[in-house]
């Protein structure tokens, strides 16, 4: 992968973390940013190398497949995340109030990153160097949490839509052209 492929990569999936830190920042939860920025940092580099290595098993099981099966993979989460966008969930909300106690900061972590995996996945079925990988997507995950924590704690609320849609979009395209042998 190359620097401008690993900053597309960073892009794409930090842009969920910026979606859920908009609402979090306009729940009034910048007073927590430091704590959601760590827990969603940890999350966002584990998850990516958990995904790439059981894309690295699957690689060697499945053969010369690979690069469509990863490119599918990724396309189909972006389209699940801009359904997700469109659907306006009140559910988010009750999230993003439950993320004040520890416990419920590591389940929106965990549900956050668990698109990484299969990002991950996807990537490990090629060849990427894992912990480039996964410090690349933590680094843009933190950097897109702390952006999103202090515009949503600005606005007040009407970009979350905006920016489910958006990543979902950016997946779908990563995707796309990581089908076409582009990155």
């Amino acid at each position: 992968m190359t620097l401008i492929d690993f900053l597309i990569l960073g892009v794409v999936i930090g842009s969920n973390n910026l979606a859920v830190a908009l609402a979090l920042g306009a729940l009034g939860q910048a007073a927590r940013r430091f704590r959601i920025m760590l827990v969603f940092g940890l999350f966002e580099f584990v998850m990516p190398l958990l995904g790439i290595g059981l894309g690295a098993v699957t690689a060697r099981a499945i053969g010369s497949h690979t690069s469509a099966i990863g490119a599918m993979l990724l396309i189909a989460l972006g389209l699940l995340t801009v359904i997700g966008g469109v659907r306006n969930r009140r559910q988010d909300e009750k999230l993003a109030k439950y993320v004040t106690q520890w416990r419920g900061l590591v389940f929106l972590a965990l549900g956050l990153s668990i698109d990484n995996v299969v990002v991950g996945f996807s990537l490990g079925l090629g060849r990427a160097d894992p912990l480039a990988v996964a410090t690349t997507i933590a680094c843009f995950s933190v950097l897109f949490t702390w952006i999103g924590m202090r515009l949503g704690r600005e606005s007040r609320r009407g970009w979350e839509q905006v920016a489910k849609i958006g990543a979902g979009m950016l997946l779908v395209g990563f995707g796309a052209a990581n089908g076409m042998g582009w990155l």
